[in-house]
């Protein structure tokens, strides 16, 4: 009987810790505690993060800006031509591009907390190096030589996992040798991460909104341009902003497309959560957060802040 309840106690506590790791982690309660691998860089943990959350906060809306990262899914394409299997992942590119014209109409028209660009994900390094042109789209998602980003402090946003951190805080001369080693919690709307790919921590709002696939498939007219490896060229992809208010009013409505002599019609499937009313919603949840954030938390005095937590600023 006692070695019984000792087994209760001991998952009874593994469960309370693992539960108060997690809260730490996502920024609800409790607001300190040492990190596992490293206790004595996280000895003043809750101050550290403040610090760097306010300094964060007040730089970004000052002189920053988001960078959102786009999907490309070349490597599933590409595998997919090597397959010989051109409707599929013609399907899967025209999919995508509609996801992602979504998305980048949703941050233009619910962020404006400060600056926002948007490039495709395998331009990261690029970025990292110190490339300020030549990598950020328009709104046809085709690269934009005139757009610049003037901008010195960024961070990144794109639809990723959070993560129960494993890293703590890293400093700057490190950051590029570093990469997230925590286990994965749940697929999010938006993850926001420094220039070195690490989740940002509380108080800034790091993670917004949890992706729970809906098993329903919602159909969109889109057109596009054959080439001849049979892929899409040009695409064009119509943005509709009341699709689901439209669904429910008339369950039969339709946008239809009209056919010419160059491009194909046809229509892509999206599941509701990539439609740009839910994406849209996530990211105004974002925008409202990121104003919350930067009214709570006044910007720090540089020349105060201890030596030890300046290096982490950037």
């Amino acid at each position: 009987m006692a070695h019984w309840l000792n087994n209760k106690f001991a998952v009874l506590f593994f469960c309370l810790f693992s539960g108060n790791f997690l809260f730490a982690q996502i920024g609800t309660e409790p607001a300190v505690y040492k990190d596992y691998k490293d206790p004595e860089q996280f000895d003043n943990f809750r101050r550290t993060r403040l610090v760097v959350g306010a300094w964060q906060i007040n730089t970004l809306k000052e002189k920053g800006a988001i960078v959102v990262k786009l999907k490309t899914s070349k490597l599933l394409i590409d595998e997919l031509l090597k397959q010989g299997n051109q409707s599929l992942a013609l399907e899967k590119q025209l999919e995508l591009f509609a996801v992602n014209r979504n998305t980048l109409f949703a941050y233009k028209e619910n962020l404006n907390f400060c600056k926002v660009y948007f490039m495709y994900s395998n331009y990261s390094d690029s970025l990292l190096n110190g490339k300020r042109d030549g990598i950020f789209l328009d709104t046809n998602l085709v690269i934009d030589p005139s757009i610049k980003m003037k901008e010195e402090f960024y961070i990144i946003a794109e639809s990723d996992f959070a993560y129960s951190s494993s890293i703590g805080f890293v400093p700057e001369d490190s950051a590029r040798t570093i990469k997230e080693t925590g286990n994965p919690i749940k697929l999010m709307a938006v993850v926001l991460k420094n220039k070195y790919g690490h989740q940002l921590k509380s108080p800034m709002p790091y993670a917004t909104r949890d992706i729970n696939f809906s098993p329903t498939n919602y159909f969109f007219p889109v057109s596009y341009t054959p080439a001849q490896n049979g892929l899409a060229t040009a695409i064009y992809f119509p943005v509709n902003r009341t699709f689901l208010r439209d669904l429910k009013e008339n369950p039969d409505n339709k946008t239809v497309l009209t056919k010419n002599d160059v491009n194909v019609v046809t229509k892509v499937k999206l599941k509701k959560e990539y439609t740009y009313e839910k994406i849209s919603s996530s990211i105004s949840q974002l925008n409202i957060s990121l104003y919350e954030t930067f009214k709570e938390y006044p910007k720090p005095d540089v020349n105060r802040i201890n030596s030890k937590i300046k290096p982490l600023l950037y």
